[in-house]
């Protein structure tokens, strides 16, 4: 049962010196491509990512402090919907 074994590690070893000789398959250059793209797809959500976090950090320091800061009471004048405007030259010289 020993000699099976050393002859299975024998063969093991013989298949990974085969594998260490050979040229690597042309196919695993293209890996390189690959690999760097999906790195820079990924850096560059990234940065988007870290732009939008930013905008809506932004947006939320503005609307807060908005609505925590104090406003003057809105004042509006009343004026007819179809009279004539106390800006207008008739009313102006009316008066």
């Amino acid at each position: 049962m020993e000699q099976r074994t050393r002859t299975g590690m024998a063969q093991i070893d013989d298949i990974l010196g085969a594998l260490g000789t050979s040229p690597p398959p042309p196919a695993l250059a293209a890996i390189d491509d690959g690999v760097l793209r999906g790195l820079a797809d990924r850096r560059e959500s990234a940065t988007a990512r870290r732009g939008m976090v930013m905008a809506v950090a932004v947006a939320a320091f503005v609307g807060i402090a908005g609505a925590i800061a104090p406003a003057a009471p809105a004042r509006a004048q009343a004026e007819p919907l179809f009279g004539v405007p106390s800006g207008a030259p008739s009313h102006l010289l009316a008066d």
